[in-house]
């Protein structure tokens, strides 16, 4: 290819999130990055950006077909996030996020892709203190971390003086 481009985070098509193509464009998509000598790095879901009240079972089903397009593109990473909550009560929610994190996980479990989750504000995971806390509670080898620095700074945190020590173990 003429960018010298080798990878891309696949997030949405003509249009379309990539979670909702159907398994023929999802080969089209395929057979075309191959013959162009590019592979996807990370499936860029929207999962986790629901309000934690939401109905958990569709978004579920989601997370399947996201594993599933993760697997017919050979992908080894899903982006993930840890779902919206209600402004200053994050600490509130805290055991639903960790469950349906763990859901995530399980679901995840023996399929040949790792959850990286992204800080974003107005999740539970949007100030490092709060990412660490999910790395840590879940302890994963299959949860990641992909750090947005951006995203910290609009939760008014330094990224790389304050944030960044208390997230990198877990950066990929």
């Amino acid at each position: 290819n003429k960018l010298n481009v080798s990878h891309l985070e696949l997030r949405g098509v003509w249009g379309k999130n990539v979670l909702t193509l159907s398994d023929d464009e999802i080969e089209t998509v395929r057979q075309s990055l191959t013959e162009r000598g590019i592979k996807v790095s990370a499936i860029g879901s929207p999962i986790g950006k629901i309000d934690i009240e939401d109905p958990f079972e569709p978004h579920l089903d989601d997370f399947r077909r996201a594993i599933q397009i993760a697997r017919a593109l050979d992908c080894p990473y899903i982006r993930i996030f840890s779902f919206f909550v209600p402004e200053d009560k994050a600490d509130d929610y805290r055991p639903q996020v960790m469950e349906r994190m763990q859901a995530l996980l399980d679901v995840a479990r023996g399929e040949p892709v790792t959850l990286l989750h992204e800080n974003e504000r107005h999740i539970y995971g949007d100030i490092p203190e709060r990412c660490r806390d999910i790395h840590e509670t879940l302890a994963s080898p299959q949860l990641r971390m992909t750090f947005d620095p951006a995203n910290f700074v609009l939760c008014g945190v330094r990224p790389f003086t304050a944030a960044y020590p208390l997230v990198s173990p877990y950066i990929d």
